[in-house]
């Protein structure tokens, strides 16, 4: 059983010198697989070096606006992007001072002596004796200033207790 010759074995043989590929042209000659093989190849590169390579001007003015409709896209985010990036860095910076001013507002406020809290034993209440309420209420130090208001009572009691 002899070995066949894929594709691309076959097309080094095209771009060989003859006296290098002459093992694989010799199995070529002989092999009917093989033959057809080289053919088809050969008529694949003959179609392709008979393509027209030059494009018409309109591929090219085609072309020359996808380019320029990339570009000015590219350019468009990019500047989106800058000022996305300089509205983020101004607020972390207002963001920034702001914490350093109220830092600054806040410290000296912190450095003033500590509230110490102490306990307090809660005195006990004093008895009904030790309270010193005058028996008659307008005789309180409270009502001292509102003396000539205070008055009418004395008035009153002197009309037989009722004013009307």
């Amino acid at each position: 059983m002899t070995k066949h010759f894929s594709e691309a074995d076959l097309l080094e043989t095209y771009y060989m010198q003859p006296d290098e590929a002459s093992e694989i042209i010799a199995h070529v000659n002989g092999c009917g697989d093989c033959q057809n093989r080289y053919r088809r190849l050969a008529e694949k590169l003959r179609d392709i070096a008979a393509c027209d390579t030059d494009k018409p001007p309109t591929f090219w003015a085609r072309q020359r606006l996808m380019i320029m409709r990339a570009v000015d896209s590219a350019r468009e985010q990019s500047g989106r992007a800058s000022r996305i990036a300089r509205v983020a860095a101004a607020a972390t910076l207002a963001f920034v001072l702001g914490g350093a001013i109220v830092y600054k507002t806040v410290e000296p406020s912190l450095k003033k002596a500590p509230v110490v809290v102490s306990q307090q034993t809660a005195a006990p209440a004093p008895s009904a004796d030790d309270l010193q309420i005058p028996r008659d209420p307008w005789q309180s130090d409270e009502l001292k200033d509102f003396g000539t208001v205070v008055q009418w009572e004395s008035w009153v009691g002197d009309n037989g207790g009722s004013s009307l």
